[in-house]
């Protein structure tokens, strides 16, 4: 198999110093490409990680990794990796800014009509007391996937924070469902920590596997991208 993990998070500029992120250590990303690298290396021809700046990736003969700055270049090494390669399953763990910055300005050239001033790659003064940044969205990465490499099984992944477990698997079930994913890990902020990392792994057909800790999902999701079609 030909597999793609994305893992960590992306970056989005505001100058040549200074940029928003997130908090995604991409831990979970690296331990099933352990678990692919270990228990299924039979099955694996090569693996292409894609990896936030900070985030660690293996080193292995089988691997290809690269690296990942903001969300448009994780588009644009993704869409290569997928048209010119046959890739069997994509593990997309990375967390995808969800705004990219659109302009940097201040709060007197909004209040007075003045045309804003767009990012242009220059470190901004520091001695600005009223920076105001705007934001516009980020391309959704994981809709564009199946779109480009239909024969791929796709594992998507969705976080939210202390919500009903019905919620949880119902919004879970609607991402795997607009963007065509053959399984979605679901996950709960407030059943993470503390040694526990309690995942609910949806399938197509609705069957659910739950795990305890992120050795069990990455042991998981290995599993069920490695095994044969009924």
């Amino acid at each position: 198999m030909k597999i793609v993990i994305t893992a960590g998070g992306t970056s989005e500029p505001i100058d040549d110093v200074r940029k928003i992120t997130n908090r995604s250590t991409g831990r979970l990303g690296f331990a099933i490409s352990k678990v692919l690298l270990k228990e299924n290396r039979d099955k694996v021809e090569k693996l292409y990680y894609l990896h936030g700046e900070t985030a660690s990736f293996p080193e292995d003969p089988l691997v290809e990794h690269i690296r990942i700055g903001s969300t448009m270049d994780l588009k644009e090494q993704l869409e290569k990796v997928l048209r010119n390669d046959s890739i069997d399953a994509v593990i997309h763990t990375m967390a995808v800014s969800d705004y990219m910055v659109d302009k940097v300005t201040t709060v007197e050239a909004i209040k007075t009509g003045v045309e804003s001033s767009k990012i242009n790659g220059n470190k901004i003064s520091s001695s600005i007391d009223d920076l105001a940044i705007t934001l516009r969205r980020t391309p959704k990465i994981i809709g564009m996937i199946k779109k480009l490499s239909p024969q791929s099984k796709l594992v998507g992944f969705k976080l939210l924070s202390n919500v009903p477990h019905e919620e949880l698997i119902r919004v879970a079930s609607a991402l795997m469902e607009k963007n065509d994913c053959d399984f979605v890990l679901a996950n709960d902020l407030s059943e993470i920590g503390g040694g526990m990392h309690k995942g609910y792994l949806i399938h197509r057909n609705g069957d659910i596997d739950t795990m305890q800790t992120k050795d069990e999902i990455a042991e998981m999701i290995a599993r069920r991208i490695t095994e044969q079609e009924d």
